[in-house]
C-alpha cells in the first residue's frame, strides 16, 4: 500500500531514531511482557531438559543438556522474538520509541527455513545475549515476515544514519532455540500469573504460537497492529500527543479491559459469550472506542447491521464509537485524525 502523503508531515518522529534509544515498554501490557520473558535457549523448557541439568537452566545449555539431544538426534530452527515501532518520542533527554507490534519468525537462508544441531546451538547461545536493539531486519514487513536483510551487531549504527522508516525496521529483542520434537505433556511453563481455570489453554496457545516449527518463511502475530491501515492511523494519532491503547475488548456487561491478545487467541473467556466486541484503539479515560474497517468486511448488509449494533450497545455504555474506512485513512488520514481527536477532546 501507497503510504499516504500526510506522513511527510510527521517529521522525523516516524524514522528511525538519530541515536540509541529504548522502548516505552509500558505501551505492551503486561501479562504480554511477562508471557515473552521466559524465551530464551532452548525451548520449549521440558521436564526432562530440568532433570538432566539438575534443575537449573541457562541460556547456554549443559553438557547433560547436549548430550540429551545428541542422543535424540534434535534438530533444532532459531527463532528470533521481534519488536516493531511505530513513532519515537523524546523525554527527560532519552529517546522511546512507541512499539506497535510484536512478532516471531524463524531464521531464513534462501528462502527457506534453517535448521541446525544441537552443538550448533551450544555455539550461537551467545546471540540471545546481545544489547538490546542491536541486531535488526531491514525492510522488515511484520505481517508476512519479508525483510531485505539481517544486520548483526554495530552495522546497524552507521545503517541507522540513512533516515529509513521506523516502521520498517524488526529490532530483535531476544532469539531462541526451537526443538523440532518435544512431548507436548512434558512442557513447563511459567504460568504463575494465569488463572488456573486458564493455564491449559494458555498452554495450548503457547505451543501453537511459540513452540510448532515452522515450515515456510512467515511471521507469527503475538500482539499489537495487524494491518497497515490501523498502524497508519496509530502514527497519525501518535503524532498529535494522542496515546490510544491498542486492542481493548469491551464486554457486553459494559466492563472493558485491555485485550490479552494472540498470547491468549485460545483462551476461552477472550471470545466466550460475554464479548461485545473488540476495539482497535481504546482510550480508557475518555471512553471512545476507534475501529479500523477494511472495506471487504463491511460490503456484507449483515456486518453492517451488527456494527451498528455494536454501537448502539456502545452509546448504552458511555462509549463512543468512531469507525474508520480504510479508504478514509489511504485518502484523507488527517480527517479521520480530526474526527477522533475530536471525540477525546
Amino acid at each position: 500500500m501507497k503510504p499516504p502523503k500526510r506522513l511527510n508531515d510527521y517529521s522525523e518522529k516516524i524514522l528511525v531514531p538519530p541515536r540509541p534509544f529504548d522502548a516505552a515498554w509500558q505501551t505492551i501490557p503486561e501479562v504480554v511482557r511477562f508471557s515473552m520473558m521466559p524465551l530464551s535457549g532452548i525451548q520449549p523448557l521440558t521436564t526432562e531438559m530440568f532433570e538432566v541439568a539438575g534443575q537449573e537452566l541457562r541460556t547456554k545449555p549443559t553438557e547433560e543438556e547436549i548430550k540429551l539431544f545428541r542422543e535424540k538426534g534434535t534438530k533444532f530452527q532459531m527463532i528470533s522474538l521481534v519488536l516493531t515501532m511505530a513513532f519515537w518520542e523524546e523525554v527527560d533527554e532519552r529517546i522511546l520509541g512507541v512499539p506497535c507490534s510484536l512478532h516471531v519468525l524463524p531464521s531464513i537462508k534462501r528462502g527457506k527455513v534453517q535448521y541446525c544441531e544441537i552443538d550448533t546451538v551450544a555455539s550461537l547461545a551467545d546471540l540471545g545475549e546481545r544489547a538490546e536493539f542491536e541486531d535488526v531486519y531491514a525492510d522488515f514487513d511484520p505481517f508476512s515476515g519479508q525483510y531485505s536483510m539481517s544486520i548483526l551487531g554495530g552495522d546497524y549504527v552507521a545503517w541507522s544514519r540513512q533516515k529509513r522508516p521506523l516502521t520498517g525496521v524488526g529490532f530483535v529483542l531476544e532469539r531462541y532455540f526451537l526443538a523440532s520434537e518435544f512431548d507436548r505433556d512434558d512442557v513447563a511453563e511459567f504460568d504463575s500469573f494465569i488463572p488456573d481455570e486458564h493455564k491449559k489453554a494458555y498452554k495450548r496457545n503457547r505451543i501453537k504460537k511459540l513452540y510448532t516449527p515452522f515450515k515456510r518463511w512467515e511471521s507469527r502475530h503475538i500482539w499489537g497492529v495487524e494491518s497497515d491501515i490501523e498502524r497508519l492511523l496509530l502514527q497519525e494519532l501518535l503524532s498529535r500527543g494522542l496515546r490510544p491503547q491498542l486492542q481493548w475488548i469491551i464486554y457486553k456487561s459494559g466492563q472493558s479491559y485491555q485485550s490479552l491478545y494472540d498470547v491468549y487467541k485460545d483462551v476461552e473467556f477472550r471470545h466466550g459469550s460475554e464479548m461485545l466486541t473488540e476495539a482497535d484503539m481504546f482510550f480508557p479515560d475518555e471512553k471512545v472506542a476507534v475501529f479500523c474497517d477494511g472495506a471487504k468486511h463491511h460490503r456484507r448488509k449483515k456486518d453492517r447491521e451488527k456494527d451498528q449494533r455494536i454501537n448502539a450497545a456502545l452509546i448504552d455504555f458511555g462509549i463512543t464509537p468512531i469507525r474508520v474506512l480504510g479508504k478514509e485513512i489511504r485518502s484523507d488520514i488527517k480527517a479521520a485524525g480530526d474526527r477522533i481527536q475530536s471525540a477525546v477532546s
